[in-house]
């Protein structure tokens, strides 16, 4: 056996686990750290003998490279670096202590799982850091819509006909690379097709008329078809944009391709729980018989006209259209399996990839992005709605939110015509019409949904773990938070802030509503006995929740009071669930007040009016109600609104018996609220008076309210933003604790005075009948004489007989 044998025998023996190298060293060590040219000869090379020095060969394996597991890991644990320093760098002084202290352990190992919890153990530090890399913390929360280039997913057949079928098919052709057009050409070409699609759409509301001269429409008298779809026109179509208006009443009158039976049959049977007229009934004293012949001429069409075999745009409209639609009647199956079919179609179809890489034809782009993008919500809905996986996933869709045909935005809307009954108060202080936004509004609903579809992957799928959803929670914070900061102004609505705040258009309620409720899908799973339980409840997620869903509650109140709920879509009724959800657990819990329980109820109320054109939200109302029976809670307690005439507590008497007179010899240089308001609340409380607000600057508020317990670190003008919530609630008394913290941020004598005006008028203004009991203001190292003075003085001299300080 040669030399060369042996040594490959000695690396083969070194032990069963080892495996052989790949490469062994050929060169010797003095050859090789020479760099000189080694004949290799065994047992010694010429140069070393040569040389008379000592031959030695070692066997070595090339450089290992990193392995992707490695790669990712280091990847994530960047990410999760850099996410911690800009959380350090948001937070105030304690807190940033409290995170570097979590941080390393006591042995020194560093220890970051997710800069907004705490962390749960090693363990769970294991599990966070080994994650695949398709969960990574390097995953967006919400990828861009041209991030990917989609030409190897189109395929063009030997008739030219256009087909998707990926790089991995067998029927895959590939299309012919055209050069793309030159940006400065295609900016004036976007402009142009724009202002195309606007004139088109006008000019087809105006032809619309010509139907009047048909007899029937899809089977039905003409004036109760297009009774039907005006109702469609006013209400559905304004929350997915499914239908694009101008192509669906133009091929009504002359066959086209974009309006089939079918389609017309499934708007009809979908907005006839919207009308009052009898003739949408079977039978006219049945209720329920309403689109019954609608929903069978639906099937039936499907069946005979064999449509699911036969993908068709039109036929991925009416899919949706009554899938969302039976979800709402309670017959969730066939809702699942109708909205399952349209998705599959939107793929066979190609809708999934950008059409421009397809056709040049502006009316086609608008209609397929479209019903792409109504297809991708109702997805996501439906998928929160029965806790299942969703079907079409950020990265398997490249489709453009631009939206050309802008005829819509600035639509006028009238409120009255969707007002219940009475004439609404929008009526009476508004005037006629509002725009509606709808375009805009879609598209934002769009972006909320491709958040949705990362917090259904990361938090309601089975295998979802604390340790994985804590690393994703923040980053979802973000993308939320940044989607509400960019959100236009013409979008907003906020009806807490203020009695005068403008009423908003139904679908612009329902995108707020839906915003709020994903705030609590994303922090419920992090309290105590949900299904992502932390150690301990996390009152960081509670507070979150509670506060959202006092927004749902408020919105869902201003839709009702506006245009009533009876025609309301199930949509509102799923986010008004969710906020039920908290108020049960905040009315159930030990520091519960009167005013959770008061929410509580106006949801139910509100759940059980939804069910009149949404049989199905019969059900949610039922769980909600066995949450209150199994926590004993009393919706028929008598919950009186409060007057302040009657208001039984005196307001000299309580700056009395509440005085600090001997605060000032502590040292201290702040004064809070917070160091006596629960002795305060406990006062108060038992004069009967429970809605106790306190706004102002102390986070950790002991009067049992977690979302009004202040805002830490924050001056007088955001305290003025935030109060907005607490305020819309009408408390009976205000704790003011505010203005110290502002002077000690910006030491400005006279602009704290005035600071302190506007936040103090402010509570005035929008509850004039509300006690407001104002902190004591000392004067400190960190605050001026002349301050202090400022703002007792007008804190003292207030207009309102309401106003007083605790003051020495």
């Amino acid at each position: 056996m040669s030399s060369q044998d042996n040594d490959v025998m000695m690396v083969a023996d070194d032990g069963p686990s080892q495996r052989q190298p790949k490469s062994l060293a050929k060169a010797c060590t003095a050859c090789r750290t020479k760099k000189i040219r080694c004949d290799a000869a065994k047992p010694e090379c010429g140069n070393c003998v040569s040389q008379k020095r000592e031959c030695i060969y070692r066997k070595e394996t090339p450089r290992k490279r990193p392995t992707f597991n490695q790669i990712g890991k280091l990847q994530r644990d960047l990410a999760t670096l850099k996410v911690f320093l800009l959380t350090l760098k948001r937070s105030g002084p304690e807190e940033r202590q409290k995170l570097l202290n979590e941080a390393v352990d006591e042995d020194g190992a560093v220890n970051l799982l997710d800069s907004t919890a705490d962390p749960t153990g090693e363990a769970s530090s294991r599990k966070a850091t080994s994650q695949p890399i398709g969960r990574g913390a390097t995953t967006p929360i919400v990828s861009s819509d041209d991030e990917l280039n989609i030409a190897n997913f189109i395929s063009v057949d030997d008739a030219g006909t256009t087909n998707s079928f990926g790089p991995s098919s067998a029927l895959h052709n590939p299309a012919r690379n055209d050069k793309g057009t030159p940006s400065s050409r295609q900016s004036t070409t976007t402009e142009h097709v724009k202002n195309e699609l606007i004139a088109n759409a006008a000019l087809q509301r105006h032809l619309e008329h010509r139907l009047t001269r048909h007899t029937t429409i899809a089977g039905e008298p003409t004036e109760l078809a297009l009774h039907l779809l005006n109702l469609h026109w006013a209400r559905q179509h304004h929350t997915f944009l499914l239908t694009y208006r101008p192509a669906v009443m133009r091929d009504l009158e002359c066959s086209g391709p974009y309006c089939s039976a079918f389609m017309l049959n499934a708007i009809f049977a979908c907005c006839s729980k919207f009308s009052p007229r009898p003739d949408v009934r079977d039978d006219p004293n049945d209720a329920s018989s309403v689109g019954r012949r609608f929903f069978k001429r639906c099937d039936d069409l499907l069946s005979s006209d064999s449509l699911l075999t036969r993908p068709h745009i039109s036929t991925i409209v009416g899919l949706v259209l009554l899938g969302s639609t039976y979800n709402a009647r309670g017959e969730t199956s066939k809702g699942w399996l109708y909205t399952g079919y349209a998705l599959r179609m939107v793929y066979d179809l190609g809708l999934h990839l950008d059409p421009k890489q397809t056709t040049e034809d502006p009316e086609e782009i608008e209609i397929r992005r479209r019903v792409f993008w109504g297809a991708f919500v109702c997805d996501k809905l439906q998928s929160l709605y029965m806790g299942r996986p969703v079907a079409i996933n950020l990265r398997d869709s490249q489709v453009s939110r631009e939206f050309l045909d802008l005829y819509e935005e600035m639509e006028p809307f009238y409120p009255s015509a969707l007002a219940a009954g009475s004439s609404s108060r929008l009526d009476e202080n508004m005037g006629d019409a509002i725009p509606r936004h709808s375009v805009s509004t879609f598209q934002q609903l769009c972006l909320l949904s491709k958040i949705m579809t990362t917090i259904i992957n990361r938090f309601y799928v089975v295998g979802a773990t604390f340790s994985n959803a804590q690393i994703d929670l923040q980053k979802i914070e973000q993308a939320l938070q940044q989607w509400r900061d960019k959100l236009p102004s013409e979008l907003d609505s906020q009806p807490w802030l203020s009695t005068s705040t403008a009423v908003q258009t139904p679908n612009i309620m329902v995108l707020h509503n839906v915003y709020h409720s994903l705030i609590i899908l994303v922090h419920r799973p992090f309290i105590s006995d949900d299904h992502l339980r932390s150690t301990a409840t996390s009152g960081r997620s509670w507070e979150q929740c509670t506060v959202a869903a006092r927004c749902i509650t408020s919105i869902a109140s201003v839709y009702k009071s506006t245009y009533g709920l009876n025609g309301a879509p199930y949509v509102l009724a799923y986010t008004v669930y969710v906020a039920c959800t908290v108020h049960v657990r905040n009315a159930a819990s030990q520091s519960q007040t009167r005013d959770h329980l008061a929410m509580l109820k106006s949801s139910l109320e509100c759940l059980d009016e939804l069910c009149t054109a949404n049989p199905g939200v019969a059900k949610p109302a039922k769980s909600i109600r066995r949450l209150i029976e199994a926590n004993r809670l009393n919706l028929l307690a008598e919950i009186t609104p409060h007057d302040q005439a009657d208001m039984s507590f005196d307001l000299d008497t309580i700056q009395s018996t509440f005085s600090v007179a001997d605060w000032s010899n502590t040292g201290s240089d702040m004064f809070h609220m917070g160091d006596f308001e629960s002795f305060l609340y406990d006062y108060l409380a038992k004069q009967g008076i429970y809605k106790v607000h306190m706004i102002g600057s102390i986070k950790a508020s002991e009067v049992g309210d977690l979302d009004n317990g202040g805002h830490n670190g924050v001056a007088n003008t955001q305290i003025s933003d935030f109060a907005g919530l607490s305020l819309g609630q009408r408390p009976n008394v205000v704790l003011l604790d505010a203005g110290t913290n502002d002077m000690g941020n910006y030491n400005d004598a006279g602009g704290v005075a005035s600071r302190l005006t506007d936040l103090v008028g402010k509570a005035i203004m929008e509850c004039p009948d509300t006690a407001n009991i104002a902190a004591a203001i000392m004067t400190g190292r960190l605050i001026r004489e002349e301050a202090v003075s400022l703002c007792k003085n007008y804190v003292l001299d207030s207009q309102s007989p309401l106003v007083k300080l605790l003051s020495p």
